[in-house]
């Protein structure tokens, strides 16, 4: 008996040749014709169209195309299973989240946070952030070789609201400070218009920190979606102070939030860029990230493959030569590294996201933790809490938020896309199932196809 993996994507390339994909392995192959149609035949129900003696079988055996029974490939999938627990179990938290105050001085017209959130907030006390500070000295100490071993470090992630907000000054310093003296990065994620109150502390950490500003497209598109809370737009103000830390070398994550709004102006935005001499400067990073609608209601909200025709429209390349050099999502974040030759030691997606696989916690000044920002500040889905004492968890809901994946969901199990999908969003399938052990899924079929057609397929016919 000879059977082929469900997990095999085949993509014709000419009348000649075909692309076959293993989605558990990461094997990437050409085959001919006569080999593809033979593997269809085996798929219908022939499993004598490949002899067993010839090498084609050899060879699709040992990439894991094709299986001598059922228990075969179960067998691997027990292996994968059993690889994806070692790594849970020996991962730990690597990005701490910690969000000084919900309260923000724009009302970004896609943001996930409610107004309520942003007006009527509270402010994390400095007790509760050395309580949070502690606990990322326990978890260095606790996983000391393990880093040492990676060369990683860890890292914080100031988020609001708006961190920069004055008041939240004090609490900003003591995380770079602590930063700085063990040996660990920040990521500042600010909407960009009140750098002046925090210019000169900029400016003292530039060495440990990266800020992520947002720039939306041309003044009449930006003004539009990231506007302040009297209504009046922000794109003259953040351009400006953009220029600003640049002139400093103040390292920029350049981050544009794409949809239907804003999609036909990718070239016009990238043009500013060269306007600005940004471009120039090797201390900003443009990229794209899709804005994502957690309720279903949105009508301007892009499929990725949508996202990713539009942009490849607009000159988008995804070997990162172009002037944006990435696009951080799901489902292209996840095709840009699969198909990438360079990136060694690959293994399949089982889990979705950071929130799923226990690289990130999220601190609010409710003193609760959660898995995901999304909840953050909204007293619900939390796993945990904290204070000046330091952190306690759920245990039950710990492990059911930071180890969710495609083996715990039983939807997933026989989808050719799991492992190139890991579950999809676990937020979208609590607000549109009522729990996150059903599924949304996400557009891993449109965006692998269309990436394959658009991005690999043109790639490997220029090499001929």
């Amino acid at each position: 008996m000879a059977i082929i993996t469900k997990y095999c994507l085949i993509y014709k390339i000419n009348e000649d040749e075909h692309l076959l994909i293993n989605t558990v392995t990461g094997a990437l192959d050409v085959i001919d014709t006569p080999s593809k149609e033979a593997i269809e035949r085996v798929k219908s129900g022939n499993e004598n169209a490949i002899s067993k003696d010839s090498q084609l079988y050899a060879d699709l055996h040992k990439r894991g195309y094709i299986f001598e029974s059922p228990q075969e490939e179960m067998a691997l999938l027990q292996k994968v299973k059993s690889y994806s627990d070692y790594l849970y179990k020996n991962s730990y938290c690597s990005e701490f989240i910690i969000l000084p105050t919900l309260g923000c001085n724009l009302r970004c017209t896609y943001c996930f946070e409610d107004d309520n959130q942003h007006i009527n907030h509270q402010q994390m006390t400095m007790e509760q952030l050395n309580g949070i500070l502690n606990y990322i000295l326990q978890v260095k100490e606790e996983n000391k070789e393990k880093i040492e071993k990676n060369n990683q470090k860890l890292k914080i992630r100031i988020f609001g609201g708006e961190p920069l907000l004055p008041s939240n000054k004090d609490l900003v310093l003591r995380i770079l400070e602590f930063s700085r003296e063990n040996n660990v990065d920040v990521n500042i994620v600010s909407n960009g218009t009140l750098i002046d109150y925090y210019m000169d502390m900029l400016v003292e950490f530039k060495d440990v920190l990266n800020l992520q500003i947002t720039l939306d497209g041309q003044k009449d598109i930006h003004d539009k979606r990231r506007i302040r809370a009297d209504g009046t737009g922000t794109y003259d103000a953040i351009c400006k102070n953009i220029t600003k830390l640049l002139e400093h070398d103040i390292r920029i994550a350049l981050r544009v939030n794409v949809d239907a709004e804003n999609i036909a102006g990718i070239k016009e935005i990238e043009s500013l860029i060269k306007e600005k001499g940004w471009n120039k400067n090797s201390c900003v990073i443009p990229y794209f990230s899709p804005v994502v609608d957690f309720s279903g209601k949105s009508t301007t909200v892009l499929e990725e493959s949508e996202l990713l025709t539009g942009l490849l429209k607009s000159g988008y390349k995804a070997d990162g030569s172009s002037t944006f050099k990435s696009v951080v999502s799901p489902c292209i974040g996840y095709l840009n590294m699969f198909f990438n030759p360079h990136v060694k030691n690959k293994f399949c997606k089982t889990h979705y996201c950071g929130a799923t696989s226990k690289n990130e916690l999220c601190f609010s000044p409710d003193g609760l933790v959660t898995s995901c920002i999304t909840y953050s500040g909204k007293g619900k889905h939390n796993i945990g809490t904290f204070d000046e004492n330091g952190v306690t968890f759920n245990s039950t809901a710990y492990e059911a938020w930071t180890n969710r994946n495609v083996f715990k969901i039983k939807k997933c199990s026989g989808c050719k896309y799991a492992f190139l999908c890991g579950g999809g969003c676990p937020i979208k399938a609590i607000d549109q199932n009522g729990t996150m052990d059903d599924i949304v899924c996400s557009d891993i079929k449109n965006t692998i196809d269309t990436y394959v057609s658009e991005v690999v397929i043109p790639k490997l016919k220029a090499q001929v």
